[in-house]
């Protein structure tokens, strides 16, 4: 008679959540998510009380697992994804407390990065750097510097190029080979990873960050401004930097150059005016010019941005600033600013400036219909009905007959809406829904009668 084997009990737990041969749908993915991470706790318990070895091997049995269930869920949402790079940083954790042998280790890694054919591995290589002891990122951060050096072999004595003008061994390599610098804050190495294959402004976005994060603010503006200036020689795509001017001010300021940071940022707002970028002036304004320069800023978004107009006298609730200029302004440019905008400064001056209110809310709606998206005309419809009862409430009655007019006449073939208009144009008040219990009842006698 053959001995019976101890099975695991989590190993049956794991099969049993997995559930291999039924198919998951989207909306039952999330809860089917949350079950395979209550398991998983379970076995981060083990490896927490001392028990790696078994927990490393019960995470290689789970990783296997929902690899075997990926072509049976639906997972538009990503959750199972995250769900596995969660679990393949916990097995990389118990194979280290185990005391498993780093190369053995890594191989693995780099083999199921190999072979993974559904992007579950994709892009793990800064968390991977993170999670790696000493032994272990030597050895993973070797085999992605030899497969740099071997595809930039031929490439070794000439003139560098922009990265992605090289073949995709040699950027690809080089990519990753940053990341893992910008984990381990190596500035060494990534400088010396640049002098082979040339810098962009995204490099000098990095270099400066880890910089400044050491407090060496005078190479981080170093790099900084070098960045700035890389960006007007060529177009850089996904290489281009964001960042650059923001990390350039906040090392001036560092550097007690707090008026060049002034500056700077109020010349980027003059460029680009936004409620971000205002925010980013205010950081430099000393508190005694602060008046000064917000009525500066004020008049330049006033003539150069409506959308951000709103977007700042929203944010300092200088709404008699904001009524004046609304009042102002040709209906078809504020029908050109987007509903996030808007819809936040309606509701701000509703309260004691109805008109300049029901101006933008007649905005909203026109915007809607205009674009003729009829799932969207029930919000056309609120917005109207908004539009009525402020300029009713502010005493306009004429621009409300005006805007009347002006919809009949652009938009009375739009069947599906122009009905429920003149509902509200009439002056008739939507019928309240009918209440659950009444529903309920009606339904009981429904389903109960002959």
């Amino acid at each position: 008679m053959k001995k019976r084997m101890n099975i695991d009990p989590l190993i049956s737990k794991i099969e049993l959540v997995l559930d291999l041969g039924q198919f998951i749908s989207y909306n039952q993915s999330w809860d089917f998510v949350h079950d395979l991470e209550d398991i998983k706790d379970k076995v981060d318990d083990l490896m927490d009380s001392g028990e790696a070895d078994r927990a490393a091997r019960l995470y290689e049995m789970f990783l296997s697992g929902c690899y075997e269930k990926v072509e049976e869920i639906d997972d538009s949402s990503g959750n199972l994804g995250m769900f596995f790079q969660d679990l393949f940083l916990s097995w990389i954790e118990a194979r280290q407390k185990a005391g498993r042998a780093a190369e053995e280790t890594v191989g693995d890694i780099l083999k199921w990065m190999g072979n993974d054919d559904y992007g579950f591995c994709y892009d793990m290589e800064k968390e991977l750097a993170k999670v790696l002891n000493k032994a272990g990122f030597l050895v993973f951060r070797r085999h992605f510097q030899d497969r740099f050096e071997e595809a930039f072999a031929p490439f070794e004595h000439k003139e560098t190029r922009y990265i992605y003008d090289y073949p995709a061994d040699v950027y690809l390599s080089a990519n990753t080979l940053k990341d893992i610098h910008i984990v381990k804050k190596d500035v060494k190495a990534y400088l010396a990873l640049c002098e082979k294959v040339g810098i962009t402004p995204k490099d000098c976005e990095h270099i400066a960050s880890l910089q400044k994060a050491k407090r060496h603010y005078d190479d981080a503006l170093t790099w900084a401004e070098k960045g700035l200036k890389l960006e007007k020689k060529r177009e850089w795509r996904n290489q281009s930097s964001y960042e650059l001017t923001e990390i350039r001010q906040e090392l001036l300021n560092k550097l007690g150059r707090r008026k060049d940071a002034l500056e700077s940022a109020w010349a980027e707002f003059i460029e680009y005016p936004s409620d971000i970028g205002y925010d980013r002036l205010r950081k430099y304004i000393p508190k005694e010019d602060f008046q000064l320069w917000h009525g500066k800023a004020i008049q330049e978004a006033k003539k150069s941005s409506l959308s951000a107009f709103i977007e700042i006298c929203t944010g300092t609730k200088e709404w008699g600033v904001l009524s004046e200029h609304i009042l102002d302004v040709e209906h078809n440019k504020l029908e050109k600013i987007g509903h996030y905008t808007t819809e936040k400064a309606a509701k701000g001056l509703a309260k004691k400036h109805g008109q300049a209110a029901a101006k933008i809310y007649a905005a909203l709606g026109m915007r809607i219909i205009r674009k003729g998206k009829s799932k969207y005309y029930h919000y056309a419809l609120e917005h109207f009905r908004n539009a009525r009862k402020l300029y009713e409430k502010a005493g306009c009655d004429q621009m409300w007959l005006s805007l009347v007019e002006r919809v009949r006449q652009d938009h009375s073939r739009k069947y599906s809406f122009i009905g429920d208009f003149e509902e509200i144009a009439a002056g008739n008040r939507p019928e309240p829904p009918e209440s659950f219990e009444k529903r309920a009842k009606t339904r009981w006698k429904k389903q109960t009668s002959k």
